[in-house]
């Protein structure tokens, strides 16, 4: 019978510790993109759809699909060309994970790096080069 008693008490405690962690998960999928949205123009928050300007090369539009459709497989939310606050902008943000993707294609190291200073502190950048 103590057996029994102590087999539903690791049950329960391990429903509970599974249902902790997946309302966590959730919080910080609605509450984190909600908060890095805070640095992203209002007129700029088109979330999960590809955008790009006309100067740039199939190369790198195409790389940022294939992100894209990626970050969508995962049930991820994103903005491409989003704008922050300060003007700087990016090719691709992870809101759900705080990632910026920057897809260089012509680019070199040191624009690169110019570029990534405005960005804000709470996102992680992962170059990707092409």
């Amino acid at each position: 019978m103590k057996n029994i008693i102590k087999m539903q008490n690791s049950l329960y405690k391990c429903k509970l510790r599974a249902y902790n962690n997946q309302v966590a998960k959730l919080k910080e999928k609605t509450f984190g993109v909600n908060s890095r949205l805070q640095y992203i123009r209002i007129s700029n928050r088109k979330l999960n759809c590809l955008r790009w300007h006309n100067n740039e090369t199939r190369e790198h539009i195409l790389k940022k699909l294939d992100i894209c459709r990626w970050l969508k497989e995962i049930e991820h939310d994103f903005i491409t060309e989003a704008i922050f606050n300060n003007g700087s902008r990016a090719d691709i943000i992870d809101l759900t994970d705080g990632v910026i993707y920057e897809v260089l294609v012509s680019e070199d190291e040191s624009k690169f790096e110019e570029k990534v200073k405005k960005y804000p502190e709470k996102f992680r950048i992962i170059k990707i080069k092409v």
